[in-house]
């Protein structure tokens, strides 16, 4: 054996077997890193330690010495190793990238089907964030910071804790002083170089930080208690939103760790239940998407560890198979258990591109099909695919209770089967790009006579198309134009805006929406004549949000509902378009949507509580493709819809 003969694994086929990694001791932090692979029986309880770390970039420039070879290792596991590793004995390790054999798929899978058992039976999970860069935590100061939240009562990321930091400081000056400076004390204890670790936006800590019995922060020389960090971000968290600040949001990783915690909380709270399974893998699944790893399997792989209850997941890790195999598996699975909900995270609205799928006979083939994701099945590989539509339509979208699904899954893996009604053909679609335009994000008047040149626009569209009749429910279309431009007005973000104490009156979408006509479209209106006063003013006039000061001090009490009224049907209409149905029905369906070219169908999916949008692929065949849930004015109810022999119920199959 030469000195630079690449490592051997020997394999490890039996169940329950692993590699410890002995990391052999050393006086220097410079010498060489020197271990040995040993073969263990998870079943006889060794102590180890699990490492949890960032691979980093792809490049293999370090070198591991091992008897019989040598492996190539990443600069940060080997900055791991480095401060890790002992003067005087051995320190037994789990690594991954070493202690699998990275190049053998079929072990991969049985190992990575391990990685729960193997994070939750190590006596620490040892988390290395990465080496100091010239500027070094002030531990004691960080650990005065935890030791102040432990005594204030701040122990969870919970709205209480708002209450309980304001009861705390009641009438107290010298707390309250404290209290505003809470932040300042933070940064200057470089607290941030914590919570900013790219450690925090890797996809498999999730499922390492939530299974670790005793979970350890390394930073360069320093080591942090997870309970530590957990209630000093609980206390910045806390104090932010109590004194009204905004929460601190530099940069992403901030909102990762802030996550990390939460999700923490989540697995606590629901191990003292009994958790909708399906509402759990849309939670987890949700939160590995939002992740950084390497391989999109693994976003399904990593819910193994994550689901307390696994019996009804029936996805082993296999790494022959393909990503888009792996993710019609899972979606196939939660379809076939009567999770309808998993359809909500699908759909053209969630993709960042589409290709349709050329269905000639010659492409029909299996290979064609399995690099192709259904549009009923969700793409979890990346982040920038996922989008919240800002309305809920009053529920969560899931079952139907009094509609049952109807559904085969014995046709092609790639081809799903619904029982659905057919409502109508969309004619008519009207987006709002503009809210899409950078240079009117930060500019509210900018965005105010915009916003108002659409909503006149759409509101002469639907007089024009309803003259003197009546909207298909029989009601004035007037009536049922308001209540589809805030999708029925039932979801949360609507009752927030308009009801400011749980005894005001739930709002009235037409009463908002003539507010809103009377303020802003008319030229007489107040808030259309502050506006024009607002673009008369100098570029230096002291400002609020991008709008003069005197602008909001200055509304009477019903502009003010006319304003909050005017910027929810901007964030609306950023995720939705309004259109109108052949037959009249009117609502708000995905941004993907189209009318021109393409003919988009309004369906209720058997099982499925709100409706969707349908794609008819033509070509002479039954299919279509997803396009995303909707909003259609008076037909809510699926049960409803079924009874009404206007509409064709049938079958239709989903590609």
């Amino acid at each position: 054996m030469h000195l630079g003969d690449t490592y051997q694994f020997q394999d490890i086929c039996e169940d329950g077997f692993i590699r410890l990694l002995d990391l052999k001791p050393a006086s220097s932090a410079d010498a060489d890193i020197h271990c040995e692979l040993i073969k263990s029986d998870r079943r006889l309880a060794v102590e180890y330690e699990a490492l949890s770390y960032v691979w980093g970039k792809g490049e293999f420039s370090n070198t591991l010495y091992l008897p019989g070879g040598c492996l190539m290792i990443t600069d940060n596991l080997a900055s791991a190793l480095r401060r890790l590793r002992l003067s005087d004995k051995s320190r037994i390790l789990w690594a991954d990238a070493v202690c699998i054999n990275q190049s053998d798929d079929a072990e991969k899978g049985r190992q990575v089907a391990q990685m729960a058992s193997i994070y939750k039976d190590a006596t620490k999970v040892v988390a290395w964030l990465g080496e100091e860069s010239g500027t070094s935590l002030d531990k004691d100061a960080i650990l005065s910071l935890s030791q102040h939240a432990r005594e204030i009562g701040l122990r969870s990321p919970t709205d209480e804790n708002r209450k309980i930091i304001r009861k705390w400081v009641y009438g107290n000056s010298e707390l309250v002083d404290w209290m505003m400076h809470v932040s300042s004390a933070a940064e200057h204890a470089n607290f941030p170089l914590v919570y900013e670790s790219a450690w925090f936006t890797r996809m498999w800590i999730v499922q390492e930080a939530l299974l670790a019995s005793h979970l350890t922060l390394y930073f360069g020389v320093n080591m942090l208690d997870w309970v530590d960090f957990e209630r000093v971000m609980i206390l910045l968290h806390t104090v932010n939103a109590a004194i009204r600040l905004p929460i601190p949001s530099r940069d992403s990783f901030i909102k990762h760790a802030w996550s990390l915690i939460e999700v923490r909380d989540h697995w606590h709270r629901s191990s003292q239940g009994n958790p909708n399974q399906a509402l759990e893998v849309a939670f987890y699944m949700s939160q590995l998407r939002r992740r950084s790893c390497k391989d999109g399997r693994d976003r399904v792989f990593a819910l193994q560890g994550l689901l307390r209850d696994r019996s009804n997941l029936i996805i082993q890790p296999d790494y022959s198979k393909t990503v888009v195999q792996v993710y019609t598996e899972l979606t196939r699975s939660q379809l076939g258990l009567g999770n309808i909900g998993v359809l909500y995270e699908a759909g053209l609205w969630k993709r960042r591109s589409f290709c349709m799928p050329d269905l000639r006979p010659e492409h029909s083939s299996h290979a064609f099909w399995s690099e192709y994701l259904p549009t009923w099945v969700p793409d979890y590989r990346n982040e920038a695919t996922f989008m919240e539509l800002d309305i809920k339509f009053g529920s969560y979208f899931g079952t139907d209770l009094k509609v049952p699904l109807k559904l085969d899954l014995s046709k092609e893996p790639h081809r799903l089967t619904f029982q659905a009604t057919l409502i109508d053909i969309i004619s008519f679609i009207q987006p709002a790009k503009f809210v899409h335009d950078q240079a009117f994000r930060a500019n509210d008047i900018a965005m105010f006579f915009v916003c108002r040149e659409f909503f006149m626009d759409l509101k002469r569209v639907i007089d024009s198309r309803f003259g003197d009749g009546h909207y298909p429910t029989n009601e004035d279309p007037t009536t049922a134009f308001a209540y589809a431009l805030v999708g029925g007005g039932t979801d949360e973000a609507y009752e927030k805006s308009f009801r400011l104490r749980d005894t005001d009156e739930r709002p009235d979408p037409l009463s908002l929406w003539k507010l809103y006509e009377e303020s802003c479209l008319k030229e007489d209106g107040e808030i259309y004549q502050a506006m024009q006063r607002e673009v008369g003013m100098t570029a230096n006039r002291r400002t609020l949000r991008g709008v003069g000061v005197d602008f909001y001090s200055e509304l009477s009490a019903e502009s003010g509902k006319a304003w909050s009224y005017s910027q929810h049907l901007v964030s609306i209409f950023r995720r939705h378009w309004f259109f109108i149905s052949d037959d009249g029905y009117i609502g708000l369906a995905p941004r993907t949507t189209q009318s021109e070219g393409e003919t988009d169908v309004l369906a209720f999916i058997d099982g499925a509580n709100v409706p969707f949008v349908l794609r008819d692929v033509g070509e002479d065949t039954s299919d279509y493709v997803l396009v995303g849930p909707c909003y259609i004015h008076g037909l809510m109810d699926g049960e409803a819809v079924k009874r009404n022999e206007a509409f064709s119920a049938g079958t239709v199959q989903i590609i």
